[in-house]
């Protein structure tokens, strides 16, 4: 995972950009996935693969009664996130879960482009690891590439990859499923740049018949305005950016990006 470590250490440019000046598959994942957070009085929620902290924030600070713990193998991209993003109920670590786990179970584990990033010789552990990591009646969110978008980016545009980018299929999630003791009780394809080009799925753990914790139709999820996250980049980490035609502002740090890309892939 060494190449991995040394490939997100250096990812902060490109996600700063993302949140700076949107990201719509991010986006749409955060507000599409939130209805299926469970409203309770409290709820613990890990999300695995956070990067700069952005969903796991958003999340904490709608579901202000539950506790939200975002973790990831880059150091640089959580000392980020903590300076970016402050919350009582909002915790970042660094944390490999592909080599160990937290010692505290979760209602609810997020991986928003994640899952496509472990190995395929490492998914076993992974699972046991998820599996450990959930109460009894834990659920994992999921939002992944499909095998469509994965194929055209093999042949269109391989610098989109990254180090590890593994195909998933259904059948995959089901293995999942399978491993943590649960069932796939969501499934969707999401169109965000092209038709068929992402999922969205939800794995339930010891499901119960009837239950009213799955849905909530009626949240009004919204991810905070552009110019607050601006805002909150110029006064938290000192990094002022501006919304102008032609977007001139976000060319730069798309060029930072390319350059880390390149760099990396000699």
């Amino acid at each position: 995972m060494k190449e991995s470590l040394e490939f997100y250490n250096q990812f902060d440019n490109k996600l700063i950009n993302d949140y700076a000046f949107g990201n719509k598959r991010l986006i749409s994942a955060i507000e599409s996935l939130s209805k299926y957070i469970p409203i309770r009085s409290k709820v613990d929620v890990l999300d695995i693969g956070c990067g700069l902290g952005w969903s796991t924030y958003e999340f904490s600070r709608f579901f202000d009664n539950s506790t939200f713990e975002g973790i990831d193998l880059s150091p640089v991209l959580i000392e980020k996130a903590r300076k970016l993003f402050q919350n009582q109920n909002l915790n970042y670590k660094v944390f490999d879960i592909t080599k160990e786990v937290p010692k505290k179970k979760y209602d609810v584990i997020i991986m928003l482009d994640v899952y496509e990033h472990i190995p395929v010789d490492a998914r076993k552990g992974f699972h046991q690891s998820l599996l450990n990591l959930l109460k009894r009646d834990g659920r994992i969110i999921i939002a992944c590439p499909t095998v469509y978008h994965q194929d055209y980016l093999k042949k269109n545009n391989p610098e989109g990859l990254q180090p590890v980018d593994e195909d998933i299929y259904y059948d995959t999630l089901q293995e999942l499923a399978k491993d943590i003791e649960g069932q796939v009780v969501y499934f969707e394809y999401k169109n965000i740049w092209r038709n068929y080009d992402y999922f969205y799925s939800v794995i339930q753990k010891e499901v119960e018949y009837n239950s009213q914790n799955l849905i909530k139709d009626d949240i009004d999820f919204q991810i905070e305005q552009q110019t607050i996250r601006l805002k909150r980049l110029k006064d938290n980490l000192g990094i002022l950016l501006e919304v102008k035609k032609g977007k001139k502002s976000k060319s730069r740090f798309q060029r930072l990006a390319k350059k880390i890309k390149k760099k990396i892939s000699k």
